[in-house]
């Protein structure tokens, strides 16, 4: 599956959520989300712009593989994953395997959805509430931009160590 994203940055979040609600999405998440990326050793799938992540969604456990990101004004990355059963024991299965653990996260996230589109707000250490929408299509990503009453300009297609070193180099 191929993920394609934008995200918003300092977002308006009683604005954002009422906008969202106008438009029919309905809330299906709120809560906290853990998330630990892995790679080899040698960093070879970092290398490639790659991880592996683990991470906690609620009481969901999702094993995942992001591929290089193949985007410049949207994320579009491969994107493979699964949901196992236990955290504690995922972990466990991926260090016994020779990974280790490169990156780890909490953050608070609100999930909306609206068809197959997603819409993510996150709230994680310093970092100013953004949004984070997902679609099928780029031109449905810029749909939803727009609906939501951002322009394109005011997106960026990082991905969270992107935006975390963002805010920690402005600390």
């Amino acid at each position: 599956m191929k993920e394609i994203e934008v995200k918003i940055m300092d977002i308006d979040l009683e604005e954002v959520r009422k906008k969202l609600l106008d438009l029919g999405a309905e809330k299906v998440f709120d809560g906290e989300v853990h998330a630990i990326g892995f790679d080899h050793p040698d960093m070879r799938l970092d290398k490639k712009d790659s991880f592996i992540r683990v991470r906690t969604v609620g009481k969901t456990t999702e094993l995942c593989f992001k591929g290089p990101n193949r985007g410049s004004v949207f994320k579009s990355r491969e994107e493979i994953e699964v949901n196992t059963n236990n955290f504690a024991d995922t972990l466990e299965i991926l260090e016994r395997g020779g990974l280790i653990r490169i990156h780890e996260s909490k953050k608070n996230r609100e999930s909306y959805t609206i068809g197959k589109v997603r819409f993510e707000i996150d709230n994680w250490k310093k970092i100013p509430h953004f949004l984070e929408i997902e679609a099928p299509t780029a031109e449905e990503v810029k749909e939803y931009v727009e609906k939501l009453g951002f322009t394109m300009e005011q997106t960026i297609g990082w991905g969270y160590l992107e935006v975390e070193e963002h805010y920690n180099k402005n600390e």
